[in-house]
């Protein structure tokens, strides 16, 4: 791979040097504004510094002779290089072969400055060296950013590093390049100049792919609403958040009824909540009891089912728990995930809960997660909507009603809510 640093008034001019000297195949790794001119331009106009690289094996266009070192320096490195850093056929071997060259020269560095102390010239050698050494390592972080996305248009720094904070974020690394793509192509020249502008855009892409659950239907009664998911991910502290708003807040007549009687603690932990907020509660063992624990609740606004965890795995499990739905034929089923699990997991939990026909997507723990991006992923995935996120165990304030923009606020910037 070669990489050389291209100077101009304007993109257009930077990018048809770029083009004429190193192909169309070029990729822009990096750009920059820079004070441009003569040293005698005191007006010091700005000027556009990128920095490009296209890969050996294309086609070879006309390019000026590198800056290299000076004297018997000079020699050493191209004798080193030659020998140890053949011509790289994938992106893993370019970056190994950049790595190895780096630690030579540096290595070379030391032996020099242990073995020959000459406070003149050798020290200038070494300190060539070195500045030599710096860059080739900033341009090691660059190359790993984009080798895996190198037929990726050629992007403004900005944009390269909107696309390196999503990956960091946890976003899958194709729906990031896919997001900067499509923004870069709608994006006028004066936004794509502007990192706010730009920005901007790409959080309003994100969040037009964030689906979120419709209000429910005015005037039914009584609303079923139903959790499911894996253990552990929260369902009885989030129905009991949505039975406090609901009761306290929107003033509405709740009923509640738990289905999870595989774990005792459950049951009580719900039963304590519903005293204290003057719920009524039905306890039911096995499906053919959720009809009469239904019909006296049947003047209830809204009455909110929490059934016990099943590992997404355990298939018996989860055929048991399908006869408990479908008894309940609830509007609404939330599939309740932990946002701090691992996105595999999550995803795994998503096509094995479906057999249970969830509707919507609750994401629970955020305050636990390290990165929000896989929200996105898993919503991408399950293209359910997302109704609720929740931030904490306390009730009933750490949860809150999905809203795409916040959400896909807090995947890029990477802060949630209640932070």
């Amino acid at each position: 791979m070669r990489i050389k640093k291209f100077t101009g008034a304007t993109m257009q001019e930077v990018t048809e040097q770029m083009r004429k000297e190193l192909g169309p195949d070029a990729i822009i790794l990096n750009s920059r504004k820079v004070a441009g001119g003569s040293m005698l331009n005191f007006l010091g106009r700005e000027m556009l510094e990128v920095t490009a690289a296209i890969d050996d094996h294309a086609p070879t266009y006309p390019q000026t002779e590198p800056r290299r070192p000076h004297g018997n320096f000079q020699r050493m490195l191209q004798q080193e290089t030659s020998a140890s850093a053949p011509v790289p056929a994938q992106p893993g071997d370019t970056l190994d072969g950049l790595r190895t060259v780096a630690a030579q020269f540096e290595r070379r560095a030391e032996k020099i400055a242990t073995h020959r102390p000459n406070p003149g010239k050798e020290q200038a050698e070494i300190h060539l060296l070195r500045s030599e050494m710096e860059e080739m390592r900033s341009m090691l972080t660059l190359i790993a950013d984009h080798l895996k996305y190198s037929k990726m248009p050629a992007l403004p720094g900005h944009l390269q590093e909107a696309f390196s904070t999503l990956a960091q974020n946890g976003v899958d690394e194709r729906i990031a390049a896919d997001l900067v793509q499509s923004i870069y192509g709608r994006l006028d020249e004066t936004q794509l100049g502007n990192r706010q502008s730009a920005e901007k855009v790409l959080l309003a892409e994100i969040a037009r792919m964030i689906r979120v659950a419709p209000a429910r239907e005015k005037g039914k009664k009584p609303t079923v609403v139903v959790l499911i998911g894996p253990t552990g991910v929260g369902k009885t502290t989030t129905i009991a958040k949505l039975a406090a708003i609901h009761k306290l807040i929107q003033r509405q007549d709740v009923g509640l009824i738990s289905a999870d009687t595989f774990r005792i603690g459950a049951i009580e932990q719900l039963r304590t909540f519903a005293g204290i907020a003057d719920i009524p509660m039905e306890v039911v063992y096995k499906p053919s009891e959720i009809p009469s624990a239904l019909r006296k609740f049947r003047k209830k606004d809204i009455i909110f089912i929490d059934t016990v965890g099943r590992s997404q795995r355990a298939k018996k499990e989860l055929s048991d728990l399908k006869k408990f739905i479908e008894a309940a034929d609830p509007d609404e089923t939330h599939l309740v995930l932990n946002s701090a699990a691992s996105v595999p997991s999550m995803k795994e939990a998503v096509e094995r809960f479906g057999v249970l026909r969830p509707n919507r997507l609750v994401m629970t723990k955020i305050d636990e997660a390290t990165a929000f991006g896989s929200i996105l992923t898993v919503l991408q995935t399950s293209k359910l909507p997302v109704s609720y996120i929740t931030t904490g165990q306390t009730v009933p304030d750490d949860i809150l009603p999905a809203d795409a923009a916040k959400i896909a606020s807090m995947i890029f910037h990477g802060v949630h809510a209640h932070a």
